[in-house]
């Protein structure tokens, strides 16, 4: 009776540890909460920047009570952003042939993106049924060739989009609740694909960002939301000055969310007309939401 083992539906625990730059994973981690929820199964979401999940023993006991593992990520080349790698590796305690599943979020293409977590999952004694791709927003607008056309869509424009994501997580919160195989990125195309991504930046490092972030003293209010908020807490104020350091994931939380756009990505980005920052995926997000 897939990960029921011969429970019925409402017993199932499913809990899921997600991580959001700016709110997309967010939005699909509630959703598919939603939509497990509402075939009566007992659902937790947990950012990866949670103070529950900081505790070792809160997050042990958290995974004992659950039937069903879940991991939420965005892609970054094809690739998870190194804090989830670091939790996956360092903090998750194995598996003991307990189900798991993956979900990413992404723009165009993740390749084998969702494969990379299962791998680490399955190293880690758990049984990973399902990891898809859901195509989401884009998030990055920025002065490169290959970056300075693409689309932002906030709120009011990204409805028809979310409905087409919102359908392949009904699928997901079926397959998880029936115990089948969906595994997607698996085939040479998509490795090959992945790998493509993957290997250039590994060798560029995301931290690269990093360098061509500074700050428009003009527009900013010294809110501090950007430090207060930046995952690998990359961001620091000294005497009246902010300082990016070597920690980047490149998930331009600080870039998109400032409610000034006062955070800067070359010289380029001052103009907020022709580079639009993201806001997040609207159904009450917030930035704060990211670290609940």
């Amino acid at each position: 009776m897939g990960v029921t083992n011969n429970l019925r539906w409402n017993q199932i625990k499913v809990v899921i540890f997600y991580f959001s730059g700016t709110g997309n994973t967010w939005w699909a981690a509630q959703t598919l909460a939603v939509k497990l929820r509402e075939n009566n199964a007992s659902v937790k979401v947990l950012s990866l920047e949670s103070e529950k999940v900081q505790m070792q023993r809160k997050l042990e006991q958290i995974l004992v009570e659950a039937d069903v593992l879940g991991i939420g990520y965005p892609i970054y080349g094809s690739d998870c952003p190194g804090l989830v790698k670091e939790f996956l590796k360092q903090r998750l305690p194995k598996g003991n042939r307990k189900a798991a599943f993956v979900f990413t979020t992404m723009m165009l293409f993740s390749g084998d993106g969702a494969m990379v977590a299962a791998r680490m999952l399955r190293k880690k004694g758990y049984k990973v049924n399902q990891a898809i791709n859901i195509k989401m927003m884009n998030n990055i607008r920025l002065p490169y060739l290959v970056l300075r056309s693409l689309p932002i869509i906030n709120e009011k424009e990204n409805t028809k989009l979310k409905q087409k994501a919102e359908e392949k997580i009904v699928r997901l919160a079926a397959n998880i609740l029936a115990g089948k195989k969906w595994l997607q990125g698996r085939d040479p195309f998509n490795i090959a694909g992945g790998l493509m991504q993957r290997v250039p930046m590994k060798i560029l490092k995301p931290a690269v960002f990093a360098k061509y972030f500074f700050v428009d003293k003009e527009s900013c209010t010294q809110c501090m939301q950007c430090v207060d908020y930046c995952p690998t807490n990359n961001i620091l104020f000294a005497e009246g000055e902010f300082h990016f350091g070597g920690n980047c994931i490149a998930c331009f939380r600080c870039y998109n969310l400032c409610p000034e756009n006062a955070i800067q990505h070359k010289k380029g980005t001052l103009n907020r007309e022709r580079f639009p920052r993201y806001k997040g995926p609207g159904n009450g997000f917030t930035i704060a939401k990211l670290k609940e």
